[in-house]
């Protein structure tokens, strides 16, 4: 027989039905192909039995009898190898069904293992028990087995087939995550270093099917060095099958299941699965002899069983169950927090789809492509069939502004002018079909249309970022506006304000100031004093731990201080507010003359930091306001103080009172005057040295010939940013270009605009399943590995 060629083969195997038959009994040999087992494992009468061979297989099959390998292993080899010049396993008369149910059943006897990759189990274990040495650890057989031991069995899917506990189950839904026997779980000990190593599984050699594999392929040799083309073949079926073009590719949904998700929240989405997708889930419990409640089911279940379960239905169902929970609060998610698969990154197809959970729901988004702007096109030919006359004639009209030849071309233009928001309001919004259709084509939960969010959730679902709408200070802004008005209108005369309205909006003025000042302060504190480098979450503001611990250094910093109105903490003052940004600025002062208290510890600097020149380490101080250059450091000192002189001197802290509770005079009205301008004086300092958490997000990228690229960053009230790149500070980590980042530009640590940037992180029960993530082991001691030796036993 000779070898195929690609073209050959899609002759021969033209019928539609047996190239689905081939590519599904091979994505199945390749699965098994992936496992890891024991030395003792033999194949089962009802799985090597349900292997059917053609012609050219049995012919194969009795050539390694010949070699002495078992009749179960030669039969399981072809399964395995599957095809070489021609077809080994006979696809029309191999019953599928029942070869999954017989590998199945060895799956659940653990005779057949995968390893649970997802959620944190393997991940602390291997914390706990292992020892990463350079870049990954080998585990020897008995190794693997022990650290397998008393862990679920791994859930991935291979096309329609996805494993777990409960064996291989079929899904409604073809997805990739294929197994891997050597998975990311251990963190070494480079604080900079944020891959996660591989742990290199071992699977048994001395098992009978793996200890006569080279037999086999000797023997397959002898008749052709190299096999047909297969692969070829194979990779057009795969192409054909799973469309690798789409750009909503839901693979990465199996990560968000497994990372993205608490137990509880996993819990309640498999409980919302069974009650609200038509019976769709219950078919696959009934099979299994799961009934009941759903709650009462889902008591019993771990985080492998339910993953295993809920992957047995489509991506559309899995997403609306999360958009839906999302959506009622029941999985909290707050706002700017973004979930992906933390341990487990992933992207899928031409497009590299990866999925994440924000405060609208799951979105399938590219992990590198700009891909929302063709895909808001879409969707507006979506709305607007450009075949359909009725739709180009409305679509004309809405478009009447634009000068342009076609109706494409206004569109074109109208796009490029119009910002995406705009866009969609005037689009989606002109008729119920426009908003039916865009329901559809994103897959959007029932209710998202009476949603106030719909134009934000459809931005979301395309893969736009909406934090330009995040503006921290937007609520004080409004009412600082209002308490102007009222007293240029002069509160208690007759065209003016009653005293009790003024007091009222007061008081909402002065909550929103405290919170304000609070906020700014406690940030402040955390950015120039925390040492970023060493932090589990570098550059990473995480709310509710840091404001409480900035309040402890404050109260440290005031213990010292004679006046005894500097509170902080849950009952923090106005005035010690005030005084704060003062009390900062002295801190640090005294910090620039005690330097070399706050040097970094050798260990502590990265290495590539000196084996190389192109890129710097900057941070050689645990205070990172130390590493500022001197004009930034001299700035940061002025404007903390001048914040303070602001407040303090025009009394603002003692303004309250009187403008809640004083009488109304011209006098009295002067001072508020005085004391409002003192305040917008104050806030907007704060705001123009970035000691306030404002959000920016990417508005323009522009690249050269050269390879030099500009990110301009904006934000709510139009401050703008530029990153430039390449440039020396590239592994440092800071948030980038893409990111919901906080600028702290007075905070440059090389000129001219290399500052200081942070991202924020509200506590929910996603950030405290990863709280303590990465782990990082002491350094170990390389210089000794490098030179041969043993190094010592590292303590427990």
């Amino acid at each position: 027989m000779e070898q195929m060629s690609k073209e050959d083969l899609a002759a021969k195997y033209s019928d539609p039905n047996i190239q689905s038959r081939i590519f599904r009994l091979t994505t199945l040999a390749e699965l098994v192909g992936s496992c890891l087992i024991a030395n003792n494992f033999r194949p089962s009468k009802e799985f090597y039995e349900e292997i059917r061979l053609t012609p050219y297989g049995e012919e194969k099959l009795q050539q390694f009898l010949r070699k002495k390998i078992p009749y179960q292993e030669a039969r399981l080899s072809c399964f395995l190898e599957f095809s070489w010049l021609d077809l080994l396993v006979d696809v029309e008369a191999t019953n599928e069904d029942k070869l999954v149910k017989a590998i199945g059943e060895h799956i659940k006897r653990g005779e057949i293992n995968y390893p649970f990759i997802f959620g944190r189990e393997l991940y602390d274990r291997a914390f706990e028990k292992l020892t990463l040495r350079d870049d990954s650890t080998h585990l020897t057989l008995s190794e693997t087995l022990e650290f397998l031991d008393n862990t679920p069995q791994g859930v991935f899917q291979t096309l329609n087939i996805v494993t777990g506990p409960y064996g291989l189950l079929t899904s409604n839904q073809a997805r990739f995550w294929s197994p891997i026997r050597h998975p990311g779980l251990m963190h070494c000990s480079d604080v900079n270093c944020a891959k996660v190593h591989e742990v290199h599984l071992t699977t048994s050699q001395t098992a009978l099917i793996n200890k006569h594999r080279s037999e086999v392929t000797k023997t397959l040799r002898k008749e052709s060095e190299t096999p047909s083309a297969w692969g070829s073949f194979l990779s057009d079926l795969f192409s054909q099958s799973i469309s690798v073009a789409r750009d909503d590719l839901g693979d990465g949904l199996i990560g968000l299941l497994g990372d993205a998700l608490t137990l509880n929240e996993l819990r309640k989405c498999f409980e919302w699965l069974c009650d609200e997708t038509s019976g769709r889930l219950r078919i696959s419990l009934e099979k299994l002899g799961l009934r009941g409640k759903a709650t009462d089911i889902a008591r019993n279940l771990n985080r492998a069983e339910m993953m295993q379960l809920c992957l047995t239905l489509g991506d559309r169902d899995l997403i609306n169950c999360i958009d839906s929970l999302v959506h009622t609060g029941e999985i909290y998610v707050p706002s700017g927090e973004s979930r992906s698969s933390e341990l487990n990154e992933a992207a899928f197809g031409k497009f590299h789809i990866t999925a994440e959970i924000g405060p609208h729901g799951v979105r399938l988004n590219s992990a590198n492509l700009h891909i929302a702007p063709l895909r808001l096109r879409q969707l507006i030919e979506s709305m607007y069939r450009l075949d359909n006359v009725e739709d180009r004639e409305e679509l004309d009209w809405q478009l009447r502004d634009e000068d342009a030849d076609s109706l494409e071309a206004k569109l074109d233009k109208y796009l490029q002018k119009k910002s995406p928001r705009d866009v969609l309001k005037t689009l989606v919004l002109a008729r119920k079909s426009n908003a039916v259709t865009a329901c559809e084509v994103l897959r959007l939960r029932d209710g998202a249309t009476e949603s106030p969010d719909f134009i934000s959730i459809i931005l979301w679902k395309l893969g736009f970022a909406s934090v330009l709408n995040q503006d921290p200070h937007r609520k004080f802004w409004a009412l600082h506006e209002e308490m102007e008005r009222m007293v240029r209108a002069v509160p208690g005369s007759p065209l003016g304000p009653s005293l009790e309205e003024f007091r009222g909006a007061a008081a909402n003025y002065f909550v929103e100031l405290e919170t304000i000042l609070d906020d700014s302060l406690s940030f402040t504190v955390w950015a120039l004093t925390n040492d970023h480098v060493a932090s589990k979450r570098s550059f990473t503001y995480a709310v509710d731990e840091e404001m409480p611990r900035s309040h402890a250094w404050l109260r440290t910093e005031a213990s010292d201080s004679s006046d005894n109105q500097l509170e902080y903490g849950e009952r923090v003052s106005l005035y010690a507010l005030c005084r704060g940004y003062q009390m900062v600025s002295s801190a640090l002062v005294r910090a620039t003359h005690k330097r070399e208290d706050f040097l970094r510890p050798v260990h502590e600097v990265p290495e590539w930091a000196s084996q190389q020149q192109l890129q710097k380490f900057p941070f050689h101080h645990t205070l990172p306001f130390l590493d500022l250059t001197d004009d930034a450091r001299e700035t940061l000192i002025k404007r903390l103080q001048e914040v303070s002189r602001v407040l303090v001197a025009d009394e603002v802290y003692a303004a309250r009172n009187e403008w809640l509770h004083g009488r109304r005079n011209v006098t009295s009205l002067d001072k508020v005057r005085s004391s409002l301008q003192a305040i917008r004086s104050a806030i907007q300092l704060i705001e123009d040295s970035g000691f306030a958490r404002t959000s920016y997000t990417t508005l323009d990228r522009t690249t050269d010939g050269f390879g030099r690229r500009v990110a301009t960053l904006g934000s709510a009230r139009g401050f703008r940013f530029s990153i430039t790149y390449p440039n020396r500070f590239d592994w440092l980590g800071l948030p980038g270009d893409g990111d919901a980042v906080h600028i702290m530009n007075a905070a440059v640590f090389s000129p001219p605009n290399h500052v200081l940037r942070f991202r924020s992180e509200k506590s929910s029960p996603y950030t405290e399943m990863w709280s303590d993530y990465p782990k990082r082991k002491p350094k170990s001691q390389r210089a000794i590995k490098a030179l041969g030796m043993a190094a010592p036993e590292e303590s427990s």
